[in-house]
This record gives structure tokens, C-alpha cells and sequence, in this order.
């Protein structure tokens, strides 16, 4: 497994040496649970952030470089005015990447530009195919289906579709819908 402290430096230091001036970061961490994000970056107070990382990008088989465009792009956003994908975000992420070729920061990149294959049939959230892009990369609960079409959601958390789907229509056709869980 890669050392993320260490990687982190780096990328630090790699931005400092083009002018970018990253806030302060109180702690690492490692997301053994994260399914479809690579990282997040939250705010604990003015100028100070918490990053994480997902662990599927800090295996061995992974590149280096994804591993670090993960963590600038998490950086990036710990600059002042750089919380969300555009504006200044952007400028800086297009810097980096005019600067240091090797990294493409992007607002969001799959599986494949990371070198990494898509979840196994295990992982995969009702263990079927084809799923949604979405549903592939994160724990499902629920799975919604219109009795009508026949067409299928997922959703992770018992929002009031969930509590209450007669009170719900099928976008696409008008049809009932219904509500299964998943038993973990």
C-alpha cells in the first residue's frame, strides 16, 4: 500500500513550486468505504481542511500519478475561493496541468483513467447486470422499479420516495412504483 503522508508532501511541495499556495491540512485519511468518489476534501474551520483518500486508489496496482492527480486535485481545493469545480478552481487545475503535464486534474475521472477495472459481481450492489454507472460504484440500499415500464433506480439513503412511494409516479411513464431493500 502506498504511503499517503508521503505522497501528500510531494504534491505539496510540487504546487508550492509553481506558486500555488495550499491551506492548511489537519489530517489524512484513508476511506475504506468510499465506492464512487476518490477523494473529499472538507472544511474543519477557516483555512483548515480535512482530505481523504479513497484505498482502492492507494493499492499497489495503481499508478503513482493517479494516485497524486487524486491528491492535487483535493489540494487544489484547500486554496482560498477553490471549494467547488469552477472559477479560480479551474484556472489553477489547468495550471497544474500545464505545468506538470503527467496530471490532468479534473472535476471528475472513471475507473479506467485511474487503471483500476470497475467493481467485481460481488461488490456490485443487487450482484446483477448491467447496472447503472452510479449503482456500480456505491452500496445501494434500495432499489426503486415502475411496475409499469419496468425501468429501475437506486438509491442509498430511505429518503420520502422510499418511506412513501405511493405518494410517487414514474417519471417516464406515470406507473406505480416499487420499493425493495437490500438485505445485507
Amino acid at each position: 500500500m502506498k504511503d499517503l503522508e508521503k505522497l501528500a508532501a510531494e504534491c505539496t511541495a510540487e504546487l508550492e513550486a509553481i506558486g500555488i499556495r495550499c491551506g492548511s491540512v489537519r489530517s489524512w485519511s484513508v476511506n475504506r468505504r468510499a465506492k464512487s468518489r476518490w477523494g473529499q476534501c472538507r472544511p474543519a474551520a477557516r483555512g483548515v481542511f480535512d482530505i481523504e483518500i479513497s484505498e482502492r486508489l492507494l493499492g499497489d496496482e495503481v499508478d503513482e500519478i493517479a494516485v497524486k492527480t487524486t491528491i492535487i486535485h483535493e489540494l487544489l481545493h484547500t486554496v482560498d475561493g477553490c471549494l467547488g469545480h469552477k472559477g479560480k478552481w479551474r484556472l489553477l487545475a489547468e495550471l497544474v496541468g500545464r505545468e506538470y503535464p503527467q496530471y490532468q486534474i479534473k472535476r471528475t475521472s472513471s475507473c479506467e483513467e485511474k487503471g483500476l477495472s470497475q467493481l467485481s459481481q460481488e461488490e456490485k450492489p443487487w450482484g446483477e447486470a448491467p447496472l447503472s454507472q452510479a449503482a456500480l460504484t456505491r452500496q445501494a440500499r434500495y432499489r426503486i422499479t415502475c411496475t409499469g415500464c419496468g425501468v429501475q433506480a437506486y438509491r442509498q439513503r430511505a429518503s420520502k420516495l422510499i418511506r412513501r412511494p405511493e405518494d410517487f409516479r414514474c417519471g417516464r411513464c406515470g406507473g406505480r412504483l416499487k420499493v425493495e431493500m437490500r438485505v445485507i
